[in-house]
């Protein structure tokens, strides 16, 4: 068992500043060095934003594959296309993943 020391520096009152004062430098040193902090965290963590398996909207994937919205009923309903929320009508969720997926055996039906 670890008992803690209670040491002051100089008195109780001006420890007290002295934490107060340290407790505002540190905060003013991470307001200052925010945009660095977060460009570290970015490249450190580059692979994890960029590999992030989002949901789209029905209105994303129809941009993505150029098609309607009637197209894309019907490709959902042959079970090419399959959403996250298949009871959804109209407002499908798709996985980013699946979608790409989808386009990339497309391509090799073509060639």
């Amino acid at each position: 068992m670890t008992k803690k020391l209670n040491f002051h520096f100089i008195c109780k009152e001006l420890d007290e500043q002295l934490k107060t004062r340290v407790d505002f430098l540190v905060k003013v040193s991470l307001v200052k060095n925010r945009k660095k902090f977060i460009e570290d965290y970015i490249s450190q963590n580059f692979s994890k934003f960029m590999g992030e398996d989002r949901l789209l909207t029905s209105e994303e994937v129809m941009n993505m594959l150029q098609i309607s919205r009637q197209t894309l009923g019907r490709r959902v309903k042959s079970g090419v296309l399959n959403p996250v929320n298949p009871d959804a009508k109209r407002n499908y969720r798709f996985m980013k993943s699946d979608v790409i997926n989808y386009i990339q055996r497309k391509e090799l039906e073509n060639d």
